[in-house]
């Protein structure tokens, strides 16, 4: 036979229930974690773009001499980055249902790993161009 808790529930349900529900609050953290992600490069795409047409406006007023060359600027890194912040938080949120649903019909297993390097290797080439954008600035 099995213990009943003072609510009446056996351990062993009781056990189960409060493991799916660690495994839920676990995925809803890892989903909320990827969305201030995506916000947090939202926003620094958003100040890069605005950091460029404040540079250019400085420019035109013709307080500080800035050598601006056609080409991939400011505003392409910074919309990039911005794009890159929702295409995170869009796959947090497929990927949270997806994990809910597997947690729900009990197919836990590890996870797959593709969001990250999709994300990851983004990130670094647009750190490439944005290394080689100042590197390109400060030659001149």
């Amino acid at each position: 036979m099995q213990d009943a808790s003072p609510s009446g529930v056996p351990s062993s349900q009781k056990s189960g229930r409060e493991e799916t529900l660690r495994l839920h609050q676990a995925n809803e953290r890892t989903m909320l974690a990827w969305i201030r992600t995506g916000i947090s490069l939202m926003a620094f795409g958003f100040a890069i773009a605005r950091f460029g047409v404040f540079l250019r406006e400085v420019a035109t007023a013709g307080k500080v001499p800035i050598n601006l060359q056609p080409g991939v600027g400011s505003a392409w890194v910074g919309a990039a980055l911005v794009a890159l912040g929702m295409i995170a938080n869009l796959l947090a949120t497929v990927r949270y249902g997806q994990v809910r649903g597997a947690i729900e019909r009990g197919d836990v297993g590890p996870p797959r790993a593709g969001i990250v390097y999709v994300i990851g290797i983004t990130a670094t080439l647009v750190g490439l161009v944005m290394t080689i954008l100042l590197a390109r600035a400060l030659g001149d």
